[in-house]
């Protein structure tokens, strides 16, 4: 396409005028908005929380949650000391290199909402991000509903110990509700109140422990002996593991133990969940995370010291309230494990609304999107809030809940090995854009912390484990076919580079064999609505695909600007049309020199097309007399125009997804020389070409009645030895072994072989003596295979020499053909054979008793008389020098139109000189 309008005043401002109208036409540019966001959407300010009151209190709260003051001195009574103290180590050690990770990635861009999914979503992409998501919310929703449990069941066993049958048993659900309630409103009411409140349950809850830590240490606590005496201490440093309901009724382990304890040491996601609140997510969460995690763990250990100082095993076990009772007051554990439930319920709630909102932003699920609204003040995601609310509530009434709570913390484990995973991935891929602000993390640190997860996840309960692998891999696969198209630079396009590259180094050029060889196809395309395109994408068999096109111009400046909008809209129309193909679009001052630059240029070393298709262009004759160099001037004019047109109509069509009117190719190559020296240039450049013609009757409809595919060999010589026979043959036999292959053609498609053969004279007894032995030869051939239908049209005597060595020839290729013709046609006549006889290899080579039998027009009526109800059919290409002269080019166009006038969809071949099969194991 002539771009940059040269010419006369006249035709620059007409396509100064195209230019403007081309501006006008809707725009095709990759997408560079977040999917689930409009141009229309209403600003929204956000919250600015801090360090503190954004990520250390909400992390402390959810960590040293509830199963701090019910389980710990339990668990250091079944455990003993020193196991606990290797359970919290362990725990601590995941969490830790988990912050390590999610620090590196946090502090390696802007953070917006959604926390922990919008994390590995944009590193891993929107599949497994969004089948993460979905389970981590699911966490987080109905570990609301198990901390309101254990608020209402704390009120009810504290204050009203005799009313748990009370209202039909129904008053533990009611105190579960509305502590439920109590949290939709702070959560309605927004992130600054919660923050506010936050902060005054972390006081209240810090003093709770210090408190009990205080009355162990220094006082006399109820149920202890001494008080705090190192040698209670050495007494319970081992295990006592003993029978205990909570062990499923078994004897406990150290894996049971640690299975209860473990939501102790998570809650780590808190600060991330709020990362669309935070004033600096990217600073704060990382630093936030680790001084709660290192806080958390400061207090454990001073904990399992003074109650196992402080209490003998005995009493550590059996006395479920021995945190009450080392307390000054029993009210003061009471209120830190009210404080506990409903800060973690409260942190549920926030965190999962806002995982939600970010999953419905993105419209990871269809239909969900309404579910993303927030308020113009703080973008509160108050939709989500609710519904998340309403999950839970519905939770506490169904109650029972307690046999899938295991599964939770599988949900959580798998949440963190992603995370590692994630910032391992981009470690590895050597993107030059990952430049972390924090920097104490390595890959090793990384991959240490996906082992160790999984690790736990599975040594916690394997059933559940496997569960949630296989749940979540179900969410993955639905999102792979199911996920919209982001353009968020996850790290697998990295990865992938990454991989292609090293491997594209391997692919060495000079190592491929004939027994490896398989098309890589470039289409020079001339109509986008063509079955040619699909034809090229059935024929491809595991190769390269090409879709090409050129612009034409000297204005380098615009040319590049079109050539890569064109790239674009092709790479969008190939998505369209589900073709596994790249696009390639060159430029150029002419069209031969554009399309050599494409042939030269498509491809990446030894992964470039070997095979050119060309369609043939109609009605070039009437370009394509020789002209003055004025008539050139001002034929070029009109074509600038032409060209200009027809570039628009390609880009409007591009953009509407209609393919219908232009024909590309037919733009660009506007005279015989043009098209000819084309196919000679990828001759030159030692390509396979395909010249096709007449493929709009290349229809689906046809394809599924039973047609044949048909390969014309139009020269006796080129069966009697193998190295011949492979010149011309072979290419079109393995193209039609191909599309057999495909399932399109290949159910329905039948390959018949038919040579056409000059009938002997009655006096050429000799010949026909010689050739006995071949046929001999020949028929075993046809035997052993079985798959050869011999047909014959005309004597058999007189035909089976050539029967025999083509048999031969075709069980040295292993073909499995269907049938094969032999056709007997006269000779031809002194004269027309030496001015008109076709020849298919270099005149120079061929030998002086070199008798063609074939003209166009008996081709062609051969063809139309033997192949008329055939689905395509495949010829070798007449004889073409490297460089045609350009009085010779419409004498070469209208040979190849004299053939292929009238024919089914057909094909010329040509063969390079590359070898393409292998007859050796």
């Amino acid at each position: 396409f002539l771009e940059d309008g040269l010419g006369p005043p006249s035709d620059r401002l007409l396509a100064a005028w195209m230019r403007t109208e081309y501006k006008l036409a809707p725009s095709i540019e990759v997408e560079s908005k977040e999917v689930g966001k409009t141009e229309n959407d209403s600003p929204t300010t956000h919250n600015q929380l801090g360090l503190i009151n954004g990520v250390v209190v909400p992390c402390s709260l959810n960590i040293l949650g509830v199963v701090l003051f019910l389980w710990l001195p339990w668990a250091l009574g079944q455990a003993g000391a020193g196991q606990l103290l290797g359970m919290f180590i362990l725990g601590e050690t995941q969490t830790v290199v988990t912050v390590l990770s999610l620090s590196a990635i946090i502090s390696n861009g802007t953070m917006k909402g959604g926390g922990s999914y919008f994390m590995i979503s944009r590193s891993l992409g929107p599949e497994l991000g969004g089948a993460m998501g979905f389970l981590f919310y699911i966490s987080y929703a109905v570990s609301a509903t198990f901390y309101a449990a254990g608020f209402g069941k704390e009120v009810q066993q504290t204050w009203f110990p005799d009313d748990a049958n009370a209202w039909g048993g129904f008053f533990l659900t009611f105190c579960s509700s509305a502590a439920l309630l109590i949290v939709l409103i702070i959560a309605l009411i927004g992130a600054q109140l919660f923050t506010k409140i936050n902060v005054a349950l972390f006081a209240v809850q810090f003093g709770s422990i210090f408190i009990a830590l205080g009355t162990i240490f220094f006082g006399s606590p109820k149920n202890s002996e001494n008080g705090w005496q190192s040698s209670t201490l050495s007494d319970n440093w081992k295990s006592g593991y003993t029978d205990d309901s909570a062990c499923s009724g078994g004897t406990c382990n150290f894996q049971k133990v640690f299975a209860i304890i473990f939501p102790a040491v998570t809650g780590i996601m808190e600060g991330a969940n709020l990362s669309g609140d935070l004033k600096d997510p990217s600073r704060d969460i990382g630093r936030g995370t680790l001084m709660a995690v290192g806080m958390a763990f400061m207090v454990y250990i001073l904990l399992i010291v003074a109650f196992g100082g402080g209490f003998r095993r005995e009493v550590l076990i059996k006395n479920e309230t021995v945190f009450q009772e080392a307390c000054v007051n029993e009210y003061v554990v009471v209120i830190g494990i009210l404080v506990s439930t409903s800060s973690s319920a409260l942190g549920a709630i926030f965190g999962g609304s806002r995982v939600l909102q970010a999953l419905a932003r993105d419209e990871i699920f269809p239909g969900t999107k309404w579910l993303g609204r927030g308020t113009a003040k703080g973008d509160e995601p108050w939709v989500a809030v609710i519904f998340t609310w309403a999950i839970a509530q519905l939770c506490a009434f169904i109650g029972g809940l307690d046999v899938i709570a295991p599964i939770i913390s599988t949900f959580f484990c798998l949440s963190y090995a992603c995370c590692n995973l994630a910032c391992l991935l981009v470690s590895i891929s050597g993107t030059p854009n990952f430049r972390p602000r924090f920097r104490y993390f390595s890959w090793h640190t990384c991959l240490f912390g996906v082992v160790l997860n999984i690790f736990i996840m599975f040594f916690l309960n394997v059933i559940y484990a496997t569960a949630s692998l296989v749940l979540m891999f179900l969410i993955f696969g639905y999102l792979v076919y199911k996920a919209p198209t982001t353009t968020w630079g996850d790290v697998r396009q990295a990865l992938m580079y990454h991989q292609v590259r090293k491997y594209l180094l391997r692919l060495d050029a000079r190592k491929q064999h004939g027994k490896t060889w398989r098309p890589s196809v470039l289409l020079l395309i001339n109509s986008l609505n063509e079955p040619l395109i699909e034809f090229c994408n059935h024929l491809k068999k595991g190769g390269l695909y090409v879709v090409g096109n050129v612009v034409l111009g000297t204005r380098f400046d615009r040319l590049t600007a079109t050539a890569d909008r064109m790239k674009q809209a092709l790479a969008d129309y190939i998505v369209d049309e589900n073709l596994k193909a790249f696009p390639a679009v060159a430029v150029g001052g002419n069209a031969r020199t554009a399309y050599q630059n494409l042939m030269l240029t498509s491809g990446l070393g030894a992964m470039s097309p070997n095979t050119v298709v060309v369609p043939f262009i109609e009605n070039l004759m009437g370009r394509s007399r020789l002209i003055s160099a004025e008539e050139r001037k001002k034929r070029y004019v009109n074509d600038s125009k032409r060209q200009s047109q027809v570039f628009r109509e390609f880009t409007v069509q591009l953009e509407k997804k209609e393919y219908d009117a232009s024909n590309f190719l037919d733009a660009s190559v506007t005279t015989t020389n043009d098209f000819v020296n084309l196919i000679a240039d990828a001759r030159t450049l030692s390509k396979n070409v395909l010249v096709t013609r007449n493929f709009d009757k290349l229809i689906p409809q046809h394809i599924k009645d039973c047609k044949t595919i048909d390969i014309w060999l139009l020269e006796e010589s080129c069966i009697e030895t193998w190295e011949a026979f492979e010149r011309q043959a072979l290419l079109m036999a393995e193209l039609a072994h191909i599309l057999l292959r495909n399932k399109v053609w290949g159910s329905r498609c039948l390959v018949r072989v038919l040579l056409p053969v000059s009938e002997l004279e009655e006096n050429d007894e000799s010949k026909r003596e010689d050739t006995k032995e071949d046929s001999q030869r020949g028929s075993n051939r046809i035997t052993r295979s079985g798959s050869l239908a011999m047909g014959i049209r005309g004597s058999t005597d007189d035909c089976s020499p050539q029967r025999a060595m083509l048999a031969e020839r075709l069980f040295q290729a292993r073909f499995d053909i269907g049938k094969v013709e032999i056709i007997p046609i006269g000779h031809l006549e002194s004269s027309e054979a030496s001015k008109d006889g076709l020849v298919f290899k270099d005149k120079k080579k061929v030998e002086s008793t070199f008798q063609p039998i074939l003209t166009a027009e008996k081709l062609n009526q051969l063809v139309k008389q033997f192949s008329e109800n055939t689905l395509l059919a495949l010829l070798p290409m007449p004889w073409l020098p490297g460089h045609v002269p350009e009085e010779e080019c419409t004498q070469y166009y209208q040979l190849l139109n004299k053939i292929s006038v009238g024919l089914p969809a057909c094909a010329f071949l040509s063969e390079s000189d590359h070898s393409i099969m292998s007859r050796e194991i």
